[in-house]
């Protein structure tokens, strides 16, 4: 037996160059917020040192003159506890600042304060450059973190506030930005052609600077980032929590394309004028925006509408075998994902997906807690600074809802355990081992679809003799074919369920359009005598209904277990199908609806429908 091949794509540094405002209350001629950001920065305060050693620095900006960020140099965000330590330095300087600040005259306040003389003086971004190895992991990951622009504005969009609240939108700063542009597609950053491209670009799409693009290639002088890839789309966050959490996206994304570079593969050609289209619509409208970027798995076909929210819970669906990579925690991805999961639909919602939902719920709750000396309290102490806010406010909203998700969060972060190396016999013939997969593409851990991280090529679990276990988008592109036969749907449903941990179909159905979703589960479910009718929450496998849909899958393969009850019930289905454990005879049971609706006389309704699927030898027995 010997060893075919195993890589894997590791994390580089990151630069975070975390920024925030400058607030003097009542100004006077000559002693306004600008005044003093001018004299902090020509008398640094002396920062503690980051946890590489050198100490972090105080970052201005002339085109930002009310501004400040706290920069922490390259840094390694390998694991989560060297990110917790970068995460408390962080949160240690900026109290530092906060309290230089103040002992100036001033308030330390997060960006969009609507109050400032002028209030663009202050907006900024948490300017986040990721370290790079060459020219082709530059021109990677720039067209990659192009394409997925719009769902990262509209993740880290922030709008004005003030007294009254939170202005309605995506990004302030954006929406009156005159010198940021959106990124190009760029075929290669080698020395030789980036003369050629800059030629291009002026003449053909009159854009003068590359580092003017929201991904700017050569790093960003201003935050001492020469050489690295600069992202500029983050405005700046109100917690140094949150800004974590969008350095782990950075990282993974970085990751993403390194494997790129490693299998010989390129970013697809997103067109320009639909990058521009929805670029716009994330700035105007944050989550609730509705893009046009997605078309087809190969970029090929009609453009699809999707909402920002569920275009970003797509993204992070991709990025998860990089998370894990990352050993990234529960804690550290909620304030990324929980609470859009929370808010389904990922329109306009009770629950809080953003910093944007943060503060406008800080000021439902209580109508002082914008007040800039509240605030700038919390900036001042750095506990308040590393507290997740974001979950905290969505547990208060619902804590049943918050738990049921964050456990579903937690099954995809711990996911299946990485696989086996593969292994082979040497063949008769002698003929050496080329580290190739059966789909012929060097050593590339992806599936035959493209998709990172399934750790399994197409020829099957090695040493089991069993097929690989399809990812929950594999099945959804399967069972999606419109000449796809019934028996094939269930073949693609045992594959699916040969993956361990919790299957789950909801959350991937979300990532898709309405239409889409709602013609996939018509396609999954069996036909009306495979249908059981449950009135109550299963307490055993041995339930009247719970019993007949065990037979009928016996017998034919598949069945649909259907609640109808109260929306509030809809925590307690799930909860039964966790204490029942594992179906008889080996069936799995795949969650495929979870959802409200308005019924008669208002009253606020749930479906659940649970699939329960048969192995093949027990349906064949």
């Amino acid at each position: 037996m010997v060893l075919v091949a195993l890589s894997r794509s590791g994390p580089l540094r990151q630069r975070i160059a975390k920024g925030y405002s400058v607030y003097v209350p009542g100004p006077r001629p000559g002693r306004g917020a600008p005044e003093l950001v001018a004299a902090l920065l020509a008398a640094p305060p002396s920062l503690p040192p980051g946890p590489a050693g050198p100490p972090f620095a105080l970052r201005g900006s002339a085109r930002a003159p009310a501004a400040l960020w706290i920069d922490t140099g390259r840094v390694s965000l390998h694991g989560p506890e060297t990110r917790e330590r970068v995460a408390g330095a962080l949160a240690v300087a900026v109290a530092q600042v906060a309290a230089e600040v103040r002992r100036g005259g001033g308030l330390l306040l997060p960006t969009g304060w609507q109050q400032q003389p002028d209030p663009t003086a202050g907006l900024c971004a948490d300017l986040h450059s990721a370290e790079v190895l060459g020219p082709v992991q530059r021109e990677l990951f720039g067209n990659l973190v192009r394409e997925h622009t719009a769902p990262l504005i509209a993740l880290a969009g922030r709008q004005l506030y003030g007294p009254g609240g939170v202005s309605p939108g995506g990004s302030a700063r954006l929406s009156r930005s005159v010198d940021q542009a959106s990124t190009r597609y760029i075929e290669s950053y080698a020395p030789e052609h980036l003369e050629r491209v800059r030629t291009r670009l002026r003449q053909e799409e009159r854009l003068s600077r590359l580092e003017a693009m929201d991904v700017s290639p050569l790093g960003d002088p201003e935050a001492g980032a020469e050489g690295d890839v600069t992202l500029r789309l983050f405005d700046a966050q109100v917690t140094v929590a949150t800004t974590m959490a969008h350095a782990l996206l950075v990282q993974a994304l970085s990751m993403w394309s390194r494997d790129l570079e490693r299998t010989g593969r390129r970013v697809r050609q997103v067109p320009q004028p639909l990058i521009e289209r929805d670029r716009a619509r994330a700035v105007a409208h944050g989550l609730a925006a509705e893009l046009h970027v997605e078309q087809g798995k190969r970029g090929d076909g009609p453009a699809k509408p999707r909402s920002a929210g569920r275009a970003m819970l797509g993204l992070l669906h991709e990025l998860m075998p990089y998370f894990r990579q990352l050993d990234a925690t529960v804690d550290e991805l909620a304030p990324l994902s929980i609470g859009m999961e929370l808010a389904g639909s990922a329109t306009a919602s009770a629950f809080v997906r953003n910093e944007n939902d943060l503060l406008a719920r800080w000021r439902a709750d209580d109508a002082s807690a914008l007040a800039p000396e509240r605030l700038a309290q919390g900036l001042a102490t750095p506990g308040w600074l590393t507290t997740d806010h974001l979950s905290a406010a969505n547990q208060a909203i619902a804590r049943g809802s918050w738990a049921a998700a964050r456990i579903w969060l937690t099954e995809h972060v711990t996911g299946p355990p990485a696989p086996r190396p593969r292994q082979e016999a040497p063949s008769d013939a002698g003929r050496s081992n080329t580290g190739r997969s059966s789909t012929g593409q060097p050593g590339t851990g992806r599936s035959s679809t493209g998709r990172p991280g399934t750790g399994r090529s197409s020829a099957g679990q090695p040493g089991t003799g069993q097929p690989a276990p399809l990812t929950a988008d594999q099945l959804l592109d399967l069972v999606g074919k419109p000449d796809i036969r019934v028996p094939e749907v269930l073949d693609a449903l045992r594959s699916y369920c040969l993956a361990r941990g919790a299957l789950d179909l909801t959350r991937p159905l979300r990532t898709r359009g309405r239409d889409e979703a709602r013609a996939l589960r018509r396609a999954l479910r069996p036909r009306a005598g495979q249908r059981v009718r449950c009135e109550e929450p299963l307490s055993s496998w041995d339930d009247g209904a719970a019993d007949r849909a065990v037979r009928v899958a016996g017998e034919q393969g598949v069945a649909l277990l259907h609640w109808d009850l109260p929306a509030q019930d809809r925590p307690r289905v799930r909860e039964g199908l966790r204490s029942a454990g594992r179906a008889p005879g080996g069936m799995r049971h795949v969650l495929l609806t979870d959802t409200t609706y308005t019924g008669s006389g208002d009253e606020r309704r749930g479906t659940v429908e649970v699939l329960l699927v048969a192995p093949r030898e027990e349906a064949d027995r």
